[in-house]
């Protein structure tokens, strides 16, 4: 491959992201082979030739020969900076509004973390509405999310958030990064992405103790309690003994025992991939689409 000049560089990459949000909704979109050996000016073979050399670095599917998603966009990013000889494509991706990688998406949970434990910070307890609410429900946790939800208008809140969060980082929003980072955030909320009973764990305890006079460690001692009793449950062979037949065949099949790790399946699957591959054994095709179908289940389920 020739050295391209800065400006070579630039324009290849503003071509290549101008493609993108021709076809980007929501920031979904596909770019094809065709049309990146055209923008970047490579030969095919050296284009192939180095997207197969970079599958060990990431995980991505042999129909992947035929273009890119947003799915596949990391990889993109990758196989660009090796054309392109620069780094930080990251960045360019996010500005143009087309793609977030974990980095940018992370900085966008503590963005709106930080909006709620503000906006925490500022709200002048209702008690009586919250006493109305522990009445009639069992815990105050219950109760405290009820309140929660009938103070703070979550899905404004996170509109605002977002067009706050696109403007400070100078991203577009006119390829649909806004629609994208809301249905992420839906998505992730009450998870272990973004646990909101763990973000206002403190604004929680000063309500319970406004409310009762007293801090909450007796409910806190039985709720560790409780998680231990979780752990060594969970962490016994009886856990396994639930394992519907779906996931066992798809587990048995990649060679993997019922206590493996998320990094034990990916190892197999790099493993296996290797192994069957139709560009290393042309016989290979039908387990490969078996290996990966088997990989996606069990990453989709552990979830």
């Amino acid at each position: 491959m020739t050295t391209r000049s800065f400006d070579q560089v630039k324009t290849s990459l503003e071509d290549v992201i101008f493609e993108i949000q021709s076809s980007s909704t929501d920031c979904e979109w596909f770019i094809s082979s065709d049309k990146l050996i055209e923008i970047l000016e490579i030969r095919r073979e050296d284009y192939f030739k180095l997207l197969y050399s970079l599958r060990g670095e990431r995980e991505y599917s042999s129909r992947g020969s035929q273009g890119f998603t947003q799915d596949h966009a990391d990889m993109l990013i990758l196989l660009m900076e090796k054309v392109l000889k620069i780094e930080g494509l990251a960045y360019e991706f996010a500005k143009a509004g087309v793609y977030f990688d974990d980095i940018y998406l992370d900085e966008f949970r503590s963005f709106l973390k930080e909006i709620i434990l503000s906006k925490l910070e500022r709200h002048d307890l209702d008690k009586e509405l919250l006493l109305l609410l522990i009445s009639s429900t069992k815990k105050f946790e219950d109760a405290f999310d009820s309140y929660f939800d009938d103070k703070f208008d979550m899905q404004r809140l996170v509109d605002n958030g977002i067009t706050e969060f696109l403007d400070r980082k100078g991203f577009s929003s006119d390829y649909g990064a806004d629609v994208f980072l809301k249905g992420y955030f839906f998505q992730i909320l009450n998870t272990k992405l973004f646990p909101v009973r763990q973000i206002t764990s403190e604004y929680r305890d000063r309500a319970y103790y406004e409310i009762f006079g007293r801090f909450r460690e007796e409910e806190r001692e039985k709720t560790k309690k409780k998680k231990s009793n979780f752990r060594k449950k969970f962490s016994s062979r009886s856990f396994y003994e639930d394992e519907d037949v779906e996931t066992r065949e798809h587990r048995e099949f990649l060679g993997l025992s019922e206590e493996y790790t998320k990094s034990e399946l990916k190892n197999k699957y790099k493993e296996m991939i290797k192994k069957y591959h139709p560009d290393v054994n042309k016989d290979g095709l039908e387990m490969t689409q078996k290996i990966i179908a088997s990989y996606n289940y069990l990453i989709m389920k552990d979830r």
